[in-house]
């Protein structure tokens, strides 16, 4: 008997269903046809998507291209437009605005620009700490596109993302799956059967009967039919830690003729919680990210249409509820799970998709034989569940560091009563010296948000030392200031040679 993985079988389908189809049946090609691996992916008519606008990581731009897909055919197919960065408002205190932007860069001269931007700042220099590394906050507030025309595929002026229709593209996703010869059955699974060592033999659907495999995928959403129902893997609340649980989402018609498309996300915190604005080409996603505890669904609702405005009305509410948190283990015996089964960190900061393209990535890396299954499950669980909660750990940060106390929730958030520890150590190394690569405990070299990205947090939070390291605060202050006039230039370049984000768009999309 072989001991290779020949039959694969996805339940459910959406975005990280098809993703995984598309994905899996490109990296696992191959010309001999002895070799060949088949794809089944079994979803149901009658079991909704969890569809909204979604905003997107840098890192969806390797998945898309590793499937070979055209980034226009990408971006037509799913409303799609760019963004730059992510804009905070009203976090820290109400009125104040930070960024969190793509760019990653990190040192200048063997020193940390943060550490400089720390010296500067102490002899008077003014701005953010964002805005005078990166040039997307600039790009944000100009409405540009962060490529020309002429750059190649998946590459631009800067680094960058996408907001998407996840439906559509879930759908452009079926599509070539199914051209590419993945097996699309359509059915309810109703039963499994699993053999004495407990791996699953097969799923019982009502009207194909039973489907066998070697390596099932379960991307049946925040239901983890298999993992969870079948096998009973325990799932381990963040509800403790992050306190939002459901959220209200609407989608908003973009006034015809509309040119002033932002690249970028907006996050707006509220009385408990916060509303995100992510704007696609015809329409734009809104959705209320709010804490049961402090708001009821009624009163959630109507917060989010008095932010829409007149535009809300005659528009349908989509009311969701999240599961936050994750399984203990990601794989068990021949099961993987992948996207919101697997687990789910509330929408702030974009990971949802992220954490699918990450699932895949890393079993492509530990693919396995059917005889290595346990050993490379191991590490694969290792490496998932250290992405979970060093993210975790991230978007607490947006909490628990705010100076508001304005209402119960923000109190609360403030007064945080549950901070991990891993990230309560951090925090305490923080505040005498700032964010380094090593103080991160991922286990892989796929990190969703870079040491870069937690310094951001943390001056947009005004969590500051309050001082630079004494390297640094050593060196002349003319260095810093030297080397902040040249990222002004640098910025000032860049922004001379972006397009405006609508005419890259008409020209995308074919419009204009």
């Amino acid at each position: 008997m072989s001991d290779r993985i020949r039959k694969i079988v996805i339940v459910g389908g959406g975005t990280s269903g098809w993703t995984t189809a598309c994905y899996l049946n490109t990296v696992l090609a191959t010309p001999n046809t002895d070799e060949a691996v088949s794809i089944t992916l079994i979803e149901s008519k009658d079991i909704g998507v969890i569809g909204v606008g979604e905003a997107t990581l840098a890192h969806i731009k390797k998945v898309m291209s590793a499937i070979g897909i055209d980034e226009g055919d990408f971006m037509r197919c799913c409303d799609g437009t760019f963004k730059n960065a992510i804009r905070f408002d009203n976090f820290r205190a109400k009125g104040e605005t930070f960024w969190h932007p793509f760019t990653q860069l990190s040192h200048v001269n063997d020193f940390a620009m943060i550490n400089l931007w720390l010296a500067a700042r102490r002899d008077g220099y003014t701005g953010s700490y964002a805005e005078a590394v990166a040039q997307d906050p600039a790009m944000c507030e100009r409405f540009l596109a962060p490529k020309r025309a002429s750059d190649a595929p998946y590459d631009g002026l800067v680094n960058y993302a996408y907001h998407i229709d996840t439906i559509k593209l879930g759908r452009y996703l079926r599509d070539l799956g199914k051209q590419r010869g993945v097996h699309h059955v359509v059915d309810l699974v109703t039963d499994t059967g699993r053999d004495e060592a407990g791996n699953i033999t097969h799923v019982h659907t009502e009207e194909h009967g039973d489907i066998a495999g070697d390596l099932f995928i379960d991307c049946s959403g925040f239901r983890a039919l298999l993992l969870n129902q079948v096998l009973e893997e325990p799932f381990r609340s963040f509800s403790d830690v992050l306190f939002n649980d459901n959220a209200v989402a609407m989608r908003v018609p973009n006034p015809e003729g509309q040119r002033d498309i932002r690249p970028f996300t907006t996050c707006s915190a509220q009385e408990a919680g916060w509303i995100w604005n992510i704007p696609l080409h015809q329409r734009t996603g809104v959705g209320h990210v709010y804490s049961s505890a402090h708001i009821d669904k009624d009163a959630a609702e109507q917060a989010l249409r008095d932010y829409v405005g007149p535009a809300n009305e005659g528009l349908e509410a989509n009311h969701i509820a999240m599961r936050i948190g994750r399984s203990e283990r990601a794989w068990v015996n021949n099961v993987v799970s992948i996207g919101l089964s697997g687990g789910f960190i509330e929408p702030l900061e974009s990971t949802g998709i992220y954490l699918v393209e990450l699932g895949l990535t890393l079993l492509r890396d530990h693919f396995p034989t059917k005889s290595t299954m346990a050993t490379f499950a191991k590490r694969y669980n290792r490496h998932m569940a250290s992405y979970y909660d060093e993210i975790r750990d991230f978007i607490t940060m947006h909490y628990c560091l705010t100076d508001r106390t304005d209402t119960d929730y923000w109190r609360l958030c403030h007064d945080h009563p549950a901070i991990p520890d891993s990230l309560l150590e951090k925090l305490d190394l923080w505040r005498t010296r700032l964010p380094t690569e090593n103080d991160l405990d991922y286990t892989s070299d796929l990190p969703a948000f870079s040491a870069v990205s937690y310094n951001y947090i943390l001056a947009g939070m005004d969590q500051l030392p309050e001082n630079p390291l004494p390297a640094e605060a050593m060196q002349d202050l003319g260095l810093a200031k030297a080397v902040f006039e040249d990222r002004r230039k640098g910025i000032a370049a860049t922004i001379a040679e972006a397009p405006y984000h609508m005419d890259m768009l008409d020209q995308i999309h074919g419009g204009g």
